[in-house]
């Protein structure tokens, strides 16, 4: 669907004074529902709309419609009766900082939302990111698109809205969507060896799971290494023989705490993991990322506290020799464990699934994150033999103003916070090239 900057909508804006969200939904039709849920959070159209510097994405009816009735956010919209639930749902659809559609480029930018850990239901809780939940912003073709949790792509269809200087409302057609927890995402998305294999070696932390019955550290703002099935296939003779201890180790090298790496922001760096020995990351020239002698294969998956990168090959702990990586070699041939031998997926030493039985699955990939690079093209001075460095952290995605929004008392009633995440996040951009 191509990009409408509809002229009667944003002489409508331009009418209206900053702090009349209410009366600007009014008088869009397609956004009654918006306009009614906001309406049963009390006090938050006047809150959002004095509000600087946000960027609303607006879904239409049609997209609030859509949402399956099944799920916390979907019963919410139908019954109008969890207003925790409709406040996280709303929290997710506002950007901190202004996203005119005219700074969205092919590079996507991850912006934090105003979803934070305050969020909770019995259910669930619905984010747990320091400084709130991620979306990317991406443009694709003639089209601007937000990129969201659980491989959503919505599009939007009327840009540019303006409520004052400091608010801009974009529609879109679909609903974003949560984060998963990080084994419920390797089910859904079909990844079951790895998510078999966090089962068997208990970890003893908690990735992106809560309640008084799950043991372990929690932890949040991480960024995790999932190697797809074929991976942990191509080292199967390893596995059957390997202690818990040592495939502890092994999963723990696959994991970064406190630090949120978009796979675009990478460059010829070293990186602690949890496990302690540094993941060395190389990008070459044909806009590829690699960590070690892995490929990423699909990049940025947002999950409920965490980024998740998909990978061709099962990490060893232990430091890497950049200059002994061979990308034109298939992933069989680039094994980190010494004299592995393949083995199927069902004879793999792991047996128990966490999540089986669940009914969604991703039944295909949006063809948006199909074709998106991992990293864009580098510069000359971003070759494979630059030196080492460690990662850092990097600006404010371009286009943004400054939030000077309200926070996280934003939306009242949300309910007691979950535990801080350890440390401080390293927000590192995503600026991937997307294509089509």
């Amino acid at each position: 669907m191509r990009l409408s900057l509809c002229s009667s909508a944003l002489m409508v804006g331009s009418c209206l004074a900053q702090g009349d969200l209410a009366r600007l939904l009014s008088s869009q039709n397609d956004l009654s529902t918006l306009l009614e849920l906001v309406s049963l959070v009390p006090g938050l159209a006047d809150t959002l709309a004095a509000a600087s510097n946000i960027t609303i994405v607006a879904p239409t009816n049609q997209a609030f419609a859509d949402v399956p009735r099944n799920i916390p956010e979907g019963e919410a919209i139908e019954q109008k009766n969890d207003t925790i639930a409709i406040a996280a749902l709303l929290a997710n659809h506002v950007f901190k900082g202004v996203y005119p559609s005219d700074v969205i480029t092919d590079i996507p930018t991850f912006a934090q939302t105003l979803l934070n850990s305050s969020y909770i239901i019995p259910r669930q809780p619905f984010s747990n990111f320091t400084g709130g939940q991620y979306n990317g912003i991406v443009k694709n073709g003639d089209d601007v698109c937000i990129i969201s949790g659980e491989n959503t792509i919505s599009t939007v269809t009327e840009a540019d809205i303006k409520l004052g200087e400091g608010i801009t409302i974009h529609k879109i057609d679909i609903v974003l969507s949560f984060g998963a927890p990080l084994q419920l995402f390797t089910y859904r998305a079909g990844y079951l060896a790895m998510n078999a294999a966090l089962e068997a070696t208990q970890l003893n932390i908690d990735i992106g799971l809560t309640g008084a019955d799950i043991p372990g550290l929690n932890i949040s703002d991480y960024t995790i290494f999932v190697p797809n099935n074929e991976a942990f296939e191509s080292i199967g003779s390893v596995l059957k023989s390997a202690d818990q201890a040592t495939l502890q180790e092994v999963l723990k090298y696959h994991l970064i705490p406190n630090n949120v790496i978009f796979s675009p922001s990478l460059g010829n760096v070293t990186v602690p993991s949890f496990q302690g020995a540094n993941l060395t990351f190389t990008v070459l020239p044909d806009g590829s990322a690699w960590v070690n002698n892995a490929k990423i294969i699909f990049p940025n998956s947002i999950l409920y506290n965490g980024i998740a990168h998909v990978i061709d090959n099962v990490l060893a702990p232990g430091e890497f020799d950049r200059a002994s990586l061979t990308p034109s070699a298939n992933p069989s041939d680039r094994l980190a464990f010494e004299n592995a031998s393949s083995v199927p997926l069902s004879e793999l030493p792991f047996t128990s699934i966490a999540f089986e039985g669940d009914q969604e699955t991703y039944s295909m990939m949006p063809v948006l994150l199909q074709t998106v690079m991992a990293v864009p093209t580098p510069t000359a001075e971003a070759s494979p033999t630059a030196s080492d460095s460690k990662s850092t952290v990097t600006p404010t995605p371009t286009g943004a103003k400054e939030f000077l929004g309200a926070g996280s008392a934003l939306f009242p009633g949300a309910g007691m916070a979950l535990s801080i995440a350890l440390g401080a996040v390293a927000v590192l951009v995503y600026v991937c090239e997307g294509q089509g």
